[in-house]
């Protein structure tokens, strides 16, 4: 049987039948609205249609995006199977379109979407060659709902993950314009298909929208998961990852629907080669020859390097999602399983899907309870979600299929990007049945009242809650009295305790002082060559400085709480007055320097009522008593205000003419310098030197960044340029991070009072950029 799939007759089945008992699909796409990276509530509100509010089926797939024969093979039998389930429900003279909606309505992509690297934009043909084409039995407005892997993000090699900046291009891609013609072929995107309206984002389907019978939390794993660390402040666990984590923790708690789902890349569990989040890719075991079989038993390498084990992840599915969804969907693992729940994620289930367009051998079948489970296989899952009544409890069935490409009775024809015909794929694929099951799990399944390949929608178990990745609430303030020291004051002392010595007093000393003289001596003669007036280029360079200046004082503060442990709350505190003064002493420099707007371009005519709004915001009794609340939102948000109006008035500049350049490159860069300190000052609001840590070694990457290309003459040069300019630093400072992470994780588990190493890396970064000597 062949399955004839030419590419504008794809695209016009899109207009066949498939009609929806609770309205049509609400999809982001061209002309909706993209999110901000920074606030998840700009995310568009999706809903795909479903036949029946009481029966909702979809397919589950992951590591698809090879682009090879096994991928298209996946592809072609996971619109079979939809056909003969749509078939199956009894429905007579349903064209193939309306038997896979009838089938399926839409599918969970978990990640490595494309590998091996990614993409390099929304226009990348690897879209078409490692997902379009693949898919294109589908109708073509049938959704794939699409979550990031580790390659979707590399940065240095293919799967490091360490380039999220990367991975924003398939969230670019969901509104990217169509080509509706499906012969361009400059533009792979041929069909709606692919949505990816945020980084992490929800969805519900069944039921009504007010009361869903199902809601999906799409989950971004890849910064928070271990790997190689992304040193970009935007992606860091303590920002990127607490804003998620506050997302998805609301998200659970305000869910009105009947059963819950979580999908991401990165497992919870795993018998998989990757194995269990807290201990992933256990390299020391395996080249003993021993197992990491039992979940509760840490290995070394998850001792010895917690975050490279993924503690973090472990910590922030605990805390977000475990008793909360019904199941958890995953890829990563280049397999097909299904894992019964374990005490420490309450009744949570776990499906991993990894086997979409590669296959692993096994790495432990006997690491946790599986209803099902093969290895070396390609294929996927299939689900249905059904409810009888509205005191019935929901029930989920699942199904494994493995597909053979390559031999078989089954056949696709598959295209070029231009809808030319390209070559005919043979296949097979199978329902996987195990025929015996060991006696724990006919027990397990006969304790929840399940069959092998169902889930009756269970309550929580009542696990208790946890705060292990957000952190335990700041201490700040909790101290009234600043630590008292014997030794009399001197330069050693002062050095040893600048944050309670040095309260109130500038300039401040530290780890950042070679970048802010490079910067003097790098930014001087630029300055006075200049046409641009004086007073608005230096009041730029000392916004600059005393960002540096701030972020010195935080992370000596963070020094000496890893010294000090029980003064962290002091030494904080004296760090926040510290902060504060500085900010007033910068809002009336600032004053000065603007203290009119006759004398600069018209690009700047607005910083004055910026400086004043900023001023007034710094000196009120909000801030002052921002530490007795325990509220440093007072101390970041006109931080975050005036870098706006920075960031506005650089993009005004850019289009004027003379001299704006050099204003323009120097706003960018004190602009850039106060939105890293506001990660800074919140950081400061936790005793945790982990996240001081990953806020700081993303300061110094991005300041670098601007540096290198905002101010310095590679501004003019080719993207290609300056891309590569700035790779060093990129590397250098995910090198630095994921070193520093793993003890100052550590430290913050066992706050144990030993010295932070974030002043001491960072110097080497500094020093091997040639920054310092």
């Amino acid at each position: 049987m062949i399955q004839s799939a030419l590419l504008v007759g794809v695209i016009g089945i899109s207009a066949c039948g498939g009609s929806s008992s609770n309205g049509g699909a609400q999809l982001a796409g061209p002309g909706t609205s993209q999110p901000d990276i920074n606030n998840p509530d700009t995310t568009p509100v999706v809903r795909p249609a479903t036949v029946d509010a009481n029966r909702v089926r979809f397919l589950v797939v992951g590591d698809a995006g090879s682009g090879t024969d096994a991928q298209l093979a996946v592809g072609a039998a996971m619109a079979d199977v939809c056909e003969a389930k749509g078939r199956a429900t009894g429905r007579t003279g349903l064209t193939r379109a309306e038997a896979i909606r009838q089938g399926c309505q839409f599918v969970l992509g978990l990640g490595d979407n494309i590998y091996e690297e990614g993409t390099r934009s929304v226009s990348d043909p690897q879209f078409f060659d490692k997902f379009e084409r693949a898919y294109l039995g589908f109708p073509a407005d049938l959704p794939f709902f699409m979550v990031s892997g580790n390659h979707d993000n590399s940065a240095f090699f293919g799967g490091d993950g360490a380039g999220n900046a990367r991975g924003e291009n398939q969230v670019d891609y969901t509104y990217a314009p169509i080509d509706t013609t499906g012969t361009d072929a400059s533009n792979p995107r041929k069909t709606a298909r692919w949505q990816m309206p945020s980084r992490y984002y929800k969805f519900s389907a069944g039921g009504t929208p007010a009361k869903p019978l199902l809601e999906f939390f799409a989950i971004d794993s890849n910064q928070v998961a271990g790997g190689f660390p992304d040193a970009s402040p935007e992606y860091s666990y303590s920002t990127y990852g607490l804003r998620q984590l506050n997302w998805l923790k609301q998200g659970m708690a305000t869910s009105q629907a009947r059963m819950k789902f979580a999908f991401a890349h990165h497992p919870y569990l795993s018998n998989g080669e990757h194995g269990n989040a807290g201990n992933y890719d256990d390299l020391i075991a395996a080249e003993a020859g021993q197992s990491t079989a039992n979940p509760l038993a840490p290995s070394l390498q998850a001792l010895l390097l917690p975050v490279l084990a993924a503690q973090r992840y472990k910590d922030f599915l605990e805390e977000a999602i475990c008793d909360k969804a019904d199941v958890y969907f995953n890829g990563h693992d280049h397999d097909l399983q299904w894992l019964a729940s374990v005490p420490s994620c309450g009744k949570t289930e776990f499906i991993v899907s990894g086997a979409g367009g590669k296959q692993r051998a096994v790495g432990d079948e006997d690491r946790n309870l599986a209803r099902l489970q093969r290895y070396d296989q390609y294929g996927f899952f299939w689900v249905e979600v059904r409810v009888a009544s509205n005191d019935a409890r929901p029930l989920l069935t699942a199904e494994m299929y493995e597909v053979v490409d390559g031999e078989g009775d089954r056949q696709a024809d598959i295209v070029t990007i231009d809808g030319a015909p390209d070559k005919t794929i043979n296949y097979r694929f199978s329902r996987v049945q195990d025929e015996t099951t060991s006696d724990a799990l006919q027990a397990y399944l006969v304790s929840n009242n399940d069959s092998a390949n169902t889930l009756t929608a269970r309550d929580a178990v009542g696990l208790q809650s946890t705060n292990a990745f957000s952190g335990l609430p700041a201490n700040n303030c909790q101290a009234t009295v600043l630590p008292a020291f014997d030794l009399p004051s001197s330069p050693m002392v002062d050095d040893a305790m600048p944050a309670a010595r040095r309260a109130n007093v500038m300039p401040a000393a530290g780890p950042l002082d070679p970048l802010q003289q490079a910067l003097n001596v790098g930014l001087s003669p630029r300055i006075a060559a200049s046409s641009s007036p004086q007073n608005m280029l230096n009041a730029f360079s000392r916004i600059t400085q005393t960002s540096l200046d701030i972020a010195d004082v935080i992370l000596v503060a963070s020094t000496d709480s890893a010294r000090q442990p029980q003064s962290a709350a002091a030494l904080q505190e004296a760090a926040g007055r510290d902060v504060l003064s500085r900010m007033q002493v910068l809002g009336d420099e600032l004053g000065q320097a603007f203290a009119t707007s006759e004398a600069l371009p018209s690009a700047f005519r607005d910083m004055p009522i910026a400086t004043q709004q900023y001023r007034h915001a710094v000196t009120s009794n909000r801030a002052m008593d921002a530490c007795q609340r325990q509220d440093l939102s007072a101390v970041v948000a006109p931080l975050v205000m005036l870098s706006r109006s920075l960031v506005a008035a650089a993009e005004a500049a850019e289009q004027a003419a003379g001299d704006t350049p050099v204003a323009s490159g120097l706003a960018r860069l004190a602009a850039n310098a106060l939105n890293d300190t506001t990660a800074l000052i919140s950081a400061l609001g936790t005793v945790q030197s982990s996240a001081i840590n990953d806020a700081a070694v993303g300061a110094v990457n991005r300041l670098l960044r601007n540096v290198v290309v905002g101010v310095l003459p590679l501004d003019q040069a080719p993207a290609e340029i300056a891309d590569n300019a700035t790779l060093p630093g990129d590397a250098l400072s995910a090198a630095v991070l994921a070193a520093t992470r793993e003890v100052t994780f550590r430290v913050d588990q066992l706050l144990a009072p030993v010295l932070s190493p974030i002043q001491q890396l960072l110097s080497t970064v500094l020093v091997s950029l040639g920054l310092a000597q």
